[in-house]
């Protein structure tokens, strides 16, 4: 599936709790789950959404940005080390895909995690937040490191990057 499947009757952080009772073990006591359900609310910025039913296509709820962020504080629960996110900027427009990317950047940079996307064309400014890029074409790697050598690739392969364009 393309969507994430939530209850649209819940609001924001009944949601996170019930993946908290799911995926945390029983052993956790329920106020540590409520802690851990505040902390990622004010970490992925849904804390004035915590009270606001998700909603679905008949029901008014959260955002499209709201609902990608709850998507992956629903993952975050489980505490990984690794977040692999296809097209995690889909679908959103050009500042809330901006303001998913500086989340995600956030999570690697203050709290460790290693953030791995797909994202097919992405703005100028949300290229410029990448740390590393792999470079694929046909299934095959073309190219892959810092985002500041892809510049070099391109101009190696005689295709100079046009300024004002994502790889500058």
């Amino acid at each position: 599936r393309q969507d994430d499947l939530f209850y649209a009757q819940m609001t924001v952080k009944e949601t996170l709790m019930f993946a908290a009772r799911l995926r945390l073990p029983r052993s956790v006591p329920l106020a540590l789950k409520e802690a851990k359900v505040d902390a990622l609310l004010d970490q992925l910025s849904l804390t004035k959404a915590a009270d606001t039913k998700v909603g679905d296509a008949k029901l008014r709820g959260i955002s499209g940005g709201e609902r990608k962020r709850l998507s992956i504080a629903c993952e975050l629960i489980g505490d990984p080390s690794v977040l692999f996110l296809d097209e995690p900027t889909s679908g959103l427009d050009s500042f809330q895909a901006e303001r998913l990317v500086e989340v995600l950047g956030d999570l690697a940079r203050k709290h460790g995690k290693t953030v791995v996307m797909v994202i097919h064309q992405p703005s100028q400014k949300v290229f410029e937040s990448f740390d590393d890029l792999l470079l694929v074409s046909e299934g095959r790697v073309c190219s892959s490191g810092p985002v500041a050598g892809v510049k070099g690739f391109f101009k190696k392969g005689g295709m100079p990057v046009p300024s004002g364009t994502s790889a500058q």
